[in-house]
């Protein structure tokens, strides 16, 4: 569930294995809503994408990787726990630049939700990027 709902995020691949706890998710069909803002460029609308994934048990306990990324990222912080995930993230930004990016999102058994922020410099200036995050599970696989 988490690689697809976080499947828009330029992030890299962190196995949940590494962490003390795993996400309070529950195995099942979910169906996951990625929607993208971007702040300061009039005349580009929201992008949303709904999709669904089957979570097994087994994915949850062998720390399926809940991030992946285009190389060049770097995690530079993440907090996470049963209940919420915090994280920093850099990546090559425009014109040689890099881009940051803080986000979190929070693990509620049957539903997901989290935002991430990012500013980045273009040609037209600077451009703040914010993806909401919705998962919810919608029945067995």
């Amino acid at each position: 569930m988490l690689r697809t709902l976080l499947a828009a995020l330029p992030l890299v691949v962190f196995p949940l294995s590494i962490q003390a706890e795993t996400p309070n998710i529950q195995p099942g069909l979910w169906e996951n809503q990625n929607t993208m803002i971007m702040e300061g460029m009039s005349g580009v609308p929201n992008q949303t994408e709904t999709s669904t994934e089957c979570v097994t048990q087994e994915d949850i306990d062998r720390g399926e990787s809940i991030i992946e990324a285009p190389e060049g990222c770097t995690l530079d912080n993440m907090d996470m726990s049963a209940e919420r995930m915090d994280y920093t993230m850099s990546c090559p930004g425009p014109q040689g630049g890099r881009m940051q990016m803080d986000g979190s999102m929070r693990f509620m058994g049957d539903r997901a939700e989290g935002e991430m922020t990012s500013e980045m410099e273009t040609p037209m200036g600077p451009v703040n990027v914010r993806m909401e995050m919705r998962g919810q599970r919608i029945g067995d696989c």
